[in-house]
């Protein structure tokens, strides 16, 4: 039996999730599905393999056809230390997870490739959870600590996604959706109702997504421990507040800062690109924190791309405060930095 490994991950910031193996491996004809539990099994994870076989398991066994893919969503599993090998944000372990998994298919028949094969990764695939009258852009597998495992079993890719648990939005609507290319792709691949609250995938997308509806028991859902976890995240990118890990940062205090005077972080600085989705990514580590940014160029660039400066986040770890800041110059290259206040 062949293996082969590689690491996939999704952060937000000042939460780095660990990484998960990807396996490549043969064993059962491409028309059998192998099930959620034989999935966690072939990636040697008993206790989530177990956690798939319980009674708080959901089969799904749901197909959507989009384009070139077949997406099907086996099952979804949510629990408190229910695998193996645990994620880790800011050095605790991320305890209270929800598991799904997912077989990804070609509709012409020809087998998914292989990891060990040169055109593995050619087309990326975007797998999130999303709740409804959450904006997908702010609320998904990058804020909910997400992470994800994948094989190819006779050219079926399957993939386990697991991020934060997510029963606690039970009575508000949880949607699973995957799309080609990444999450820069959220506008083009999804249609998101700003009045309901509702997402469907965008039948005119140029590429392939799919949106499913998690058949979640309402009685499961907190709705104490969702209002927190949603004020942990940013409300909008655009806002000047940030409720972060649960401390109340009030207005009052970002609003004293001047930004301009503000002090790059001189190991955090760098050049940045736009990547082919019109997205860019700004990873950072200093003495305060870490983490991983992912904003669309266009959402705060537009079609002025004159030299500015932007704060794009604004970030409270203990007592020190400081801001995410993305910058174009007059040849139009982007830099990334944390600042400080002076």
């Amino acid at each position: 039996m062949k293996k082969t490994a590689a690491r996939r991950t999704f952060s937000r910031v000042a939460a780095v999730a660990a990484a998960l193996a990807i396996f490549t491996t043969t064993a059962f004809a491409a028309w059998h599905f192998l099930n959620a539990s034989e999935v966690a099994d072939i990636f040697n994870n008993s206790a989530l393999s177990a956690a798939f076989e319980s009674e708080n398991a959901i089969n799904i066994n749901t197909s959507v056809t989009s384009g070139d893919y077949i997406f099907t969503l086996l099952a979804i599993v949510s629990g408190k230390d229910i695998k193996e090998h645990p994620i880790y944000s800011n050095g605790e372990i991320l305890s209270d997870r929800t598991y799904s998994v997912l077989a990804i298919q070609k509709t012409d028949g020809s087998p998914m490739p292989n990891t060990s094969d040169d055109e593995y990764g050619n087309m990326p695939f975007y797998t999130s959870p999303y709740v409804k009258g959450q904006k997908p852009w702010i609320v998904n597998a990058h804020t909910l600590n997400g992470g994800y495992s994948e094989m190819v079993v006779d050219g079926v890719m399957y993939r386990i996604l697991e991020c934060d648990e997510i029963t606690m939005f039970a009575d508000r609507g949880v949607y699973l959706g995957i799309n080609t290319g990444t999450i820069g792709n959220h506008s083009q691949a999804f249609i998101y109702n700003d009045q309901t609250g509702e997402l469907k995938a965008n039948p005119n997308y140029n590429g392939s997504s799919a949106v499913f509806e998690l058949p979640f028991d309402k009685a499961l859902a907190d709705s104490e421990k969702a209002e927190r976890y949603l004020e942990s995240l940013f409300n909008d990118p655009n806002d000047t507040v940030e409720r972060n890990a649960g401390l109340d940062i009030g207005e009052d205090l970002w609003s004293s800062i001047d930004w301009d005077r503000a002090v790059p972080v001189t190991s955090t600085v760098k050049e940045l690109t736009v990547d082919e989705t019109g997205t860019i990514t700004f990873t950072y580590d200093f003495e305060y924190g870490g983490g991983t940014i992912i904003v669309d160029f266009h959402e705060y660039f537009g079609d002025n791309q004159k030299p500015q400066s932007l704060i794009i986040h604004q970030i409270r770890s203990d007592d020190i405060l400081y801001a995410i800041c993305l910058s174009i110059d007059e040849n139009g290259t982007i830099t990334g930095m944390v600042v400080m206040p002076e």
